[in-house]
């Protein structure tokens, strides 16, 4: 006798407005998107931290240095990290990582009270706390979908994500003043401990009609094996392309808008001697980042979702780069702090939303440990050569060639155009992996 077709529930009736939805999506997608939107809550609390941590003694270009420092504490990171994923299942793998990081707040927060400087120690970590935590939030999540699902149901989990990016900066910025610094990170450890046993939950809940099954073979395990991996496929190698690409892009507009912030700062206490330093270069940020939020839920829920249809994966790719391009062109010829703000707000919230699920979609249709050891390799260590490389150029251009804020904007111009190139040369690979996955 025929099964009766399952219907819709009254909130996989409310996703369709956003996305194609089928019968008994809405739970699993309605978890992921819980579990994405306290990640990044997280996240954001202490990335808002990070800045008045180290600056209040420190000038602009320690940011560069700290972005060094990450990308070489990422070549210990890897290999451990690719040893113990070879030996659990990811969500466990998921668990302990989670964890881990918890142990780590835990100890920041106990140097904090001894007195000990943790300014740049800190900053390290969340850079590697922020790629590690978010790359493996999607490498689970990449695992349980099928390509298809996944498609169809990254946009709306990601904007749980964005959600949490919106919530994280107001948070810190409502708080800071009356917990200070090292009493957020305990909330945030508490946050996260929240999240543990969400993470079986979220895998249990998504229906086997949306459940990915790869057929493709895995690599056999390697010391170094994420960034074997990288090494020995062209995808691969184009996807670390990329991300080294768009990080060296964005880090060196950080620097770009750090250095306009610190000069802000300095003229405002010129003015008025009684000003707090760490408290406006917080207050700034705490504005900035919920400002690149609140614009990166819009682009997330009213037109990403919208994009993947219209133009797919392979034209959403090339968004970003081309905003960067004509933004650093701006900053170029006018370089003030009013249009630097909102030209790296416009980048940031388009990398956040579109540019984010873009990425992370570009792995479904790779096998498991590509979108784990693979995704993990390229989004923690080159996404950090790219902070490696930026740094020293950075220092070179500062310290030997006279470099400006134009000069580097000019500079991002043409790493854009680069950039642009590779992203059209990945979209042509994905179609193509697409069709035989």
């Amino acid at each position: 006798m025929q099964q009766p077709a399952q219907k819709l529930s009254l909130f996989e009736r409310f996703l369709g407005l956003f996305t194609v939805t089928r019968p008994g999506e809405g739970r699993a997608v309605a978890l992921f998107f819980l579990l994405a939107f306290l990640v990044l809550v997280a996240y954001y609390v202490l990335k808002t931290l990070r800045e008045p941590l180290l600056l209040v003694d420190d000038p602009a270009e320690m940011k560069s240095k700290a972005y060094a420092t990450i990308a070489v504490v990422r070549v210990v990171v890897i290999p451990v990290y690719g040893a113990v994923a070879r030996r659990v299942d990811k969500t466990q793998l998921t668990r302990l990582l989670t964890m881990f990081f918890i142990l780590n707040l835990l100890v920041f927060y106990a140097l904090g009270r001894m007195g000990a400087g943790i300014g740049f120690a800190y900053f390290v970590w969340v850079g590697i706390f922020g790629l590690m935590i978010t790359a493996q939030f999607w490498g689970y999540a990449a695992s349980v979908y099928s390509v298809t699902s996944g498609q169809r149901l990254f946009p709306v989990i990601m904007a749980g994500a964005t959600l949490g990016g919106l919530a994280g900066p107001l948070i810190a910025g409502g708080l800071y003043e009356r917990a200070g610094a090292l009493n957020l990170m305990i909330i945030v450890a508490v946050l996260l401990t929240a999240t543990v046993p969400l993470i079986a939950t979220c895998r249990n809940a998504v229906p086997e009609s949306a459940r990915g099954i790869s057929s493709l073979p895995e690599p056999a395990p390697h010391f170094m094996s994420g960034l074997a991996l990288v090494a020995r496929d062209r995808y691969l190698l184009l996807l670390a392309l990329l991300i080294l690409l768009l990080n060296w892009v964005n880090t060196t507009g950080e620097y770009i808008l750090a250095e306009f912030v610190v000069q802000y700062a300095d003229q405002r206490m010129l003015e008025d001697a009684a000003l707090d330093k760490g408290e406006l270069i917080s207050g700034f940020y705490s504005r900035f980042y919920f400002a690149v939020n609140a614009l990166t839920v819009l682009i997330q829920v009213l037109l990403v979702a919208r994009i993947f249809r219209w133009v797919g994966v392979r034209g959403a790719i090339i968004a970003l780069p081309v905003l960067a391009i004509i933004g650093y062109g701006l900053i170029a010829f006018i370089p003030v702090l009013s249009l630097v703000r909102i030209a790296k707000i416009a980048e940031n919230s388009t990398d956040y939303s579109l540019m984010n699920t873009t990425r992370h979609a570009l792995y479904l249709p790779l096998p498991e440990a590509h979108k784990f050891e693979g995704k993990t390799a390229i989004e923690t260590f080159f996404w950090r050569l790219g902070d490696l490389i930026q740094a020293a150029v950075v220092f070179a251009g500062l310290h030997w060639f006279d470099f400006g804020m134009r000069e580097f904007a000019m500079l991002n111009i043409f790493l854009g155009v680069v950039w642009l190139g590779v992203a059209v040369k990945l979209g042509r690979e994905y179609h193509n992996k697409v069709q035989y996955a």
